[in-house]
């Protein structure tokens, strides 16, 4: 069940119109998108590295050669939009192959399964989570690429980037995007960490056309269970560090509604044998939680979330930008209905959509 609220009217977004019977697995590759020539690699095998003025061309392997392909010219009516070709699967793969090499400042990348973006499509600048990787996003890239051109921000493993910094990362690529096309609105999609971005880069550029699309965004962090846990961290022995994924992990998300997500068995025995074999699979990823988040990376995530959340919340009467927030109704991290609510009426332009069933790790289980 949901509960919705409007302000406005946002325009209506593939996350809302999902195909769900499209369950297949794909190898997943990203092209990265870097400033710094230095670091356009990012480590992930099969990957096609381009320039910021490539941006807007998709490019293949074909037969191990590359190829660029002419983007098509406007949105055709489609069936199959792509959604559940990607699982949780393939994300925590490209976390585990970003970190093998990981080094740099923060940097923009564009997911391959995306596709080719229409011409003139608008762009959409994925915010990560605390984590900093793009693995929330990972089941929608298919269906988000069908109309936007997707451009996901990554923040490195050993990255120490301060707010500031992290502001200017993506007022520069917003500006950039809003000279190129000074018509055309662009959206943010900031998720938990990303939300509170979001709302602080929109609160600086109260000018440009922004659309802000916040998935549980962590403005409420003083409020949650978060808060403590940099005390906690400072108390736990290294060596107890790694079993920390499993301890929070039924807070951070619906497992069950996330193994759902890819089952696609013939019949319900089939599904159901699935649906076992994938949430035992996603305890074991856990780990991989370890790697991307070391406890001193954790630590300063904390930090950079709790003052991100008190900047934006101090900047909220500044956001002249439309606003869609996606609410979780079971959210253990934090209170994300609660805070959907204040923001709803601290907004000028908001809107709200709570999923009363929904854990943490909303974009992962959202269907419709």
């Amino acid at each position: 069940m949901t509960l919705t609220l409007r302000h406005s009217g946002v325009p209506s977004l593939p996350l809302f119109n999902l195909n769900e019977n499209h369950r297949l697995r794909s190898h997943v590759l990203v092209r990265s998108i870097g400033y710094d020539k230095s670091w356009e690699s990012t480590g992930i095998s099969d990957v096609s590295s381009v320039n910021k003025k490539d941006a807007y061309v998709a490019v293949s392997n074909v037969g191990g050669k590359k190829s660029r392909q002419d983007v098509p010219e406007e949105l055709k009516v489609f069936w199959d939009d792509g959604y559940g070709t990607q699982t949780i699967d393939d994300g925590l793969e490209i976390g585990r192959n970003l970190i093998k090499s990981d080094g740099g400042p923060p940097r923009w990348f564009c997911p391959i399964a995306c596709g080719k973006p229409i011409k003139n499509s608008p762009v959409l600048l994925y915010l990560p989570g605390i984590d900093g990787t793009r693995v929330g996003l990972v089941i929608h890239d298919k269906a988000l690429g069908k109309v936007f051109n997707v451009q996901c921000l990554h923040i490195p493993v050993w990255d120490r980037t301060p707010m500031e910094g992290l502001f200017q990362i993506v007022e520069e690529t917003v500006m950039i995007e809003h000279t190129l096309s000074p018509n055309k609105p662009i959206y943010l999609l900031g998720e938990s960490f990303g939300g509170a971005l979001a709302l602080a880069v929109a609160a600086r550029n109260p000018k440009v056309d922004l659309i802000l699309i916040l998935a549980n965004p962590a403005t409420s962090y003083e409020r949650s269970p978060l808060f403590f846990l940099p005390s906690l961290l400072g108390d736990l022995p290294e060596e107890y560090y790694g079993l920390l994924p499993y301890a929070i992990s039924p807070l951070a998300g619906d497992y069950i509604k996330i193994a759902m997500v890819r089952s696609y068995g013939r019949n319900h025995l089939e599904s159901i044998l699935q649906l076992v074999a994938g949430f035992s699979k996603d305890l074991r990823l856990l780990s991989v939680m370890t790697k991307i988040l070391p406890k001193d990376t954790l630590k300063w995530r904390l930090k950079l979330v709790q003052s991100t959340a008190a900047y934006a919340n101090s900047r909220l009467h500044a956001v002249t930008s439309q606003v869609l927030i996606l609410a979780s109704g079971r959210d253990n991290l934090l209170p994300s209905k609660e805070e959907a609510l204040r923001l709803f009426r601290s907004l000028k332009h908001c809107d709200v959509q709570v999923f009363e069933e929904n854990g943490h790790t909303i974009l992962l289980v959202l269907l419709h």
